[in-house]
C-alpha cells in the first residue's frame, strides 16, 4: 500500500483502482462467469439445502464452490497486498458471490456489514478493520446503471441517520465512471447501496469478502472440503477459517 493509497482509504474507507486487471484477464474471466452462471444452485446446494436462505444467488453465491478457479480471486495480486495491511497477513474469507444488478433493479436498502468506529478501525497507527470487501468489476458503469454507492468516511460516523426509503443520501460517493477491470476495496463498515437500475444493462461483479484471522463465514458459505483441495496453498489457509461462523470481533480500545 503506498501512502497514497494508505491516506485515502483511512479518510474515504475505500479505494478504486482502475484498470487492475489486464484485459487478458478480463476476456478469461469473463469466459469463466458465461461457465459458471449456468450453475444449477439447488443442486450446488443439495447436501445442505438450509444453506440457500443465507445466499444471494444473483446469479451464483458461494462461487468459489461452484468453479474452484474463482479462487484467484481470493488473493489476485492486485489485492493481496492491500488486505495484508488492513487485515493481516493471515486474513480470512467470508463470503463470495457472482453478483448481478439486473435491468430494472430497484436498488436496495442502505447498510454496513460491521459497526463504524471513531478511529475508522486504526490501532496504533495500524489498519485493524474487522471486514473489507473486494468488487472486481466485470462490466463499464455509467450514470443510471445500478451503479454502486458510498458514504465516504462513515466508516467513523458518529450520529445515525434515518436511511429507510431513501435512494439519496448526503455525502454520497457514485461509482458511475467504472470499466471493466477495475476494482474497488472498501470498508464494510460505509454506508453503502446498490442504485437502481432503469437501463437494459447488466452490472457484474465478482464480490470476494474478507476478515481478520478469527473471522468466521458468514451463515451458508463455508466452502465445501472438496473445494479446498483443488485450490493453491495460500487459498486454502485463507479459506479455512478457524471461527465456525461469523461474528463481528470485540473492539480493544
Amino acid at each position: 500500500m503506498n501512502e497514497d493509497q494508505r491516506f485515502a482509504f483511512d479518510v474515504q474507507g475505500f479505494l478504486h483502482l482502475r484498470g487492475a486487471l489486464t484485459p487478458t484477464e478480463v476476456v478469461e474471466y469473463t469466459r469463466w462467469m458465461e461457465e459458471v452462471e449456468k450453475t444449477d444452485v439447488h443442486r450446488l446446494n443439495a447436501d445442505e439445502p438450509s444453506r440457500m436462505q443465507h445466499q444471494l444467488n444473483r446469479p451464483v453465491s458461494r462461487v468459489i464452490d461452484a468453479d474452484p478457479r474463482f479462487a484467484r480471486f481470493l488473493d489476485h495480486p492486485a489485492v493481496e497486498p492491500l488486505l495484508v495491511e488492513l487485515l493481516g497477513e493471515d486474513y480470512k474469507h467470508i463470503d463470495n458471490e457472482l453478483y448481478y444488478t439486473y435491468p430494472g433493479y430497484k436498488g436496495g436498502e442502505w447498510h454496513r456489514g460491521v459497526r463504524a468506529h471513531p478511529t475508522g478501525h486504526v490501532v496504533n497507527g495500524r489498519f485493524c478493520c474487522p471486514m473489507v470487501k473486494v468488487f472486481y468489476c466485470m462490466s463499464d458503469v455509467g450514470p443510471n446503471e445500478g451503479e454502486f454507492v458510498v458514504i465516504p468516511g462513515s466508516h467513523r460516523a458518529q450520529f445515525d441517520l434515518d436511511t429507510r426509503e431513501r435512494v439519496d443520501l448526503p455525502s454520497q460517493h457514485i461509482f458511475d465512471d467504472v470499466r471493466v477491470g477495475d476494482i474497488i476495496l472498501f470498508n464494510e463498515a460505509l454506508l453503502h447501496n446498490g442504485r437502481p437500475n432503469p437501463s437494459q444493462k447488466t452490472r457484474k461483479t465478482i464480490i470476494m469478502n474478507f476478515g481478520r484471522e478469527d473471522a468466521g463465514p458468514w451463515p451458508g458459505y463455508t466452502p465445501k472440503p472438496e473445494t479446498r483441495e483443488k485450490v493453491t496453498p495460500r487459498q486454502r489457509r485463507i479459506l479455512m477459517n478457524g471461527t465456525p461462523i461469523w461474528r463481528e470481533p470485540q473492539w480493544i480500545e
